[in-house]
């Protein structure tokens, strides 16, 4: 297939390199005087989860990149790995050079689809949760990678939707195929800005994980911002993610706060993926600003989201 990626960040360097390893002709369109930058490769160090791969990859990955795009490039599937609240902005910029291209939006989401729909018709994209992360240090891309979540925004995965997941499994990428993308995508948004929220009230990562009620507070903060998404018409019970969140047993709420410092620390997947935490304080901002405000509107009770409010305005000076 051939395939445009947006960028060469850290999503779409890992996608497009394992795509383009399987025979795919990736091509990843870059901003200007970008590409020259990138003529020699892109130095990668990978954990890579996939069957029958060397779990470590040490080496460069020859990506391809432009910095015109142009209707007749005839490309068929448009990655697009960019921050959620980006997204509208590069959407205008790409849809009108993109041909008769299909869309992969690998991004997060939680204002719906209204959108991106005003310039993108819903037969032609399909959201994306991506299992895979890291960080550039020193000029090289520590990442890991794993799998991929599919899904049109409501319903039963389509044609497009199996188009995608067979793009993803050629390249040996473990691809689960969701009904009501948007909905897991909130879920994925509540249990990653509570725990985000309490992870910035600590300082650090490792300061977090040595404080017992620091951890018990990030799960008590996801909770509290499932009950927004809750309230949103999701039923929780559906999402196994939700369920650490969501327990009133004491024994399991233990467990987690164990699991969570063991993945952590030693957990290689979970320790290149989190490598960014602090990468992107608008980011993190968003995140909470969007949960607190929806919890408001909602009518959701949040003192303990409401207690990070503090620490989280000093993210962004």
């Amino acid at each position: 297939m051939r395939v445009l990626v947006i960028g060469a960040g850290v999503i779409g360097s890992i996608y497009g390199w394992a795509l383009a390893e399987s025979g795919h002709h990736v091509v990843h369109f870059v901003r200007p005087r970008r590409a020259a930058t990138l003529r020699g490769g892109l130095a990668l160090d990978v954990y890579d989860r996939r069957k029958g791969h060397k779990r470590f990859f040490r080496g460069r990955y020859r990506l391809e990149a432009i910095e015109a795009l142009s209707p007749t490039d005839a490309f068929e599937l448009v990655i697009v790995p960019v921050k959620h609240y980006a997204l509208f902005e590069t959407l205008k910029e790409i849809v009108p050079r993109a041909g008769a291209a299909d869309f992969l939006l690998l991004t997060q989401n939680w204002q719906g689809s209204a959108e991106i729909d005003r310039i993108l018709p819903r037969g032609r994209y399909l959201f994306g949760d991506a299992k895979a992360g890291g960080t550039f240090s020193e000029g090289t891309l520590v990442a890991a990678l794993y799998a991929i979540d599919l899904g049109p925004p409501e319903g039963e995965p389509e044609a497009l939707a199996r188009k995608a997941a067979a793009l993803f499994v050629s390249a040996g990428i473990r691809t689960r195929l969701q009904s009501e993308m948007l909905q897991y995508l909130w879920i994925q948004y509540a249990i990653t800005g509570g725990p985000w929220a309490a992870l910035v009230q600590a300082g650090s990562l490792d300061a977090f994980l040595k404080e017992r009620e620091a951890i018990v507070r990030a799960f008590e903060a996801g909770r509290e911002c499932l009950d927004v998404v809750a309230r949103r018409g999701v039923a929780l019970a559906s999402y196994a993610e939700a369920r650490p969140f969501l327990t009133k047993s004491a024994l399991l709420r233990e467990f987690y706060v164990w699991m969570m410092r063991r993945m952590f620390r030693h957990n290689e997947y979970t320790k290149r993926c989190s490598a960014h935490a602090f990468g992107d304080p608008i980011e993190v901002q968003t995140f909470y600003k969007d949960l607190i405000s929806t919890g408001r509107a909602l009518g959701v009770s949040m003192p303990v989201m409401e207690s990070f409010t503090e620490a989280m305005e000093c993210t962004v000076t």
